[in-house]
Order: C-alpha cells, then structure tokens, then sequence
C-alpha cells in the first residue's frame, strides 16, 4: 500500500509537467456590436479559411475592412496562446464562418482576440452597421474577374530590355575579339 502511496505522490510532477498551463483571466462582458463597430480600435469582417491551435488561431480572409488599420486579404487572428497553454477567455473559430471581428494589436506581431471582444459570427443584421467607409482589404480588387494580363507587361517587358541588352553586349564583346 505505501509502495502505491509513494508512486501516486511521485507520478503528480510528471503529470503536472504535461498537463496544460491554464491561467485565469477576468473581463467585463463586451459592449454591444453596434457600440463597438464605433468605438473598437480594429473592425473588419472575414471568413475563417483554416483553425489551428486548439481552434485558437484562426487563418482569415478578410473581406471589409471597417475601422483602424488597413489589413491585408489574408490574416492571423490568435485567440489564445500558443502552444499547450490556455486561458480561461479563449477564443475559437469555426472554418468557413464568417465573422465581425473586434481583434487588437498584441504585443506579438499581429492580431489577437479573446473572448472578452466583440467578435462574433456574421448575420445579415450586421449590414446596418457597416461605416460609409468601408474598404477593401490591402491587395484586394473589387473588380477581380480572374487571371489580369495586364499586371504581367512591366516584368515582361523588363526582362525583354535586359535580355536585349544581355544580347547587344554580347555581340559588342565577341565583334571586339574577332579583331
């Protein structure tokens, strides 16, 4: 019996040492959505493309930018920390829902998000509330109708300078050794 006594106490460390880190953290509920689009430091809507961390982190393509800085079209927003570790206000993610997002810049490079935010998942009630001021995400075309050949002239038209010039030099160089 003390043999088993003995293992338990001894087994707690290394049980201890593999469980999760969890800490605990306290907030005041959010405001309500239609304070926070005004009041919220960063607002724009995407769809979540892909979670990992526990559904923690989420990968977003954002399709509206409505406060703060603008974003690019693909983003990382952290709900939680990384690794085995956890808080008790997480936030998870469901691939392919669309979301209003309320992040805020961490101390990290890029976006963070608790559950102590505004966000939450997108209904068509929202559309009330978008700013006049609404842009595209950064790299974003409004218009995109598929592949634009038009952003392939600059470099095409680069490399046929240079390699016009590679080619000119060259014969420059092997008409001077023929003397």
């Amino acid at each position: 019996m003390l043999r088993v006594i003995l293992s338990v106490i001894a087994s707690v460390p290394l049980l201890l040492a593999l469980a999760p880190a969890i800490a605990l953290a306290r907030c005041v509920l959010p405001p309500p959505i239609a304070e926070a689009v005004k009041t919220a430091d960063i607002v724009f809507v995407g769809r979540v493309a892909q979670t990992t961390n526990r559904n923690s982190w989420a990968s977003v393509e954002v399709t509206e930018v409505w406060r703060g800085p603008d974003q690019p079209r693909a983003v990382v927003v952290r709900g939680g920390p990384a690794g085995n570790a956890a808080t008790s206000v997480d936030r998870t993610y469901e691939p392919g829902v669309t979301y209003l997002f309320f992040p805020y810049a961490d101390a990290e490079p890029g976006l963070a998000d608790n559950s102590c935010t505004s966000t939450t998942p997108w209904t068509e009630a929202m559309v009330a509330l978008r700013p006049t001021d609404v842009r595209q995400p950064i790299g974003a075309d409004p218009e995109a109708g598929g592949f634009d050949p038009g952003g392939l002239l600059l470099p095409i038209g680069v490399a046929v300078i240079v390699g016009g010039a590679l080619f000119l030099g060259g014969l420059a160089a092997r008409g001077r050794r023929a003397d």
